[in-house]
């Protein structure tokens, strides 16, 4: 029982993906994917992201942004979920 319990805590740690990202200045910041309580657009994530690098956190910095301005706006979800579509 204890092994199951150490396996579920351990999957969703390898099943993070580290993303890369490459601002205007050439700067090259490496982040997890943020686990977000709407679709996430990963254009959009990373927009946020550029504007907390000054931060110490820019990770929970970008992801606050992201449910603020993303998750609780019904309109701009459905225009991600909707360019989503179209350019895939």
């Amino acid at each position: 029982m204890k092994r199951l319990l150490l396996l579920s805590l351990i999957i969703p740690i390898i099943a993070q993906g580290k993303e890369v990202f490459t601002n205007e200045q050439g700067l090259k910041i490496e982040y997890v994917k943020p686990s977000v309580s709407c679709f996430y657009d990963k254009e959009a994530y990373e927009g946020y992201l550029n504007t907390c690098l000054m931060l110490p956190n820019y990770e929970t910095c970008a992801q606050t942004k992201y449910e603020n301005y993303i998750c609780s706006d019904q309109n701009m979800i459905k225009q991600l979920e909707t360019k989503a579509k179209e350019a895939g």
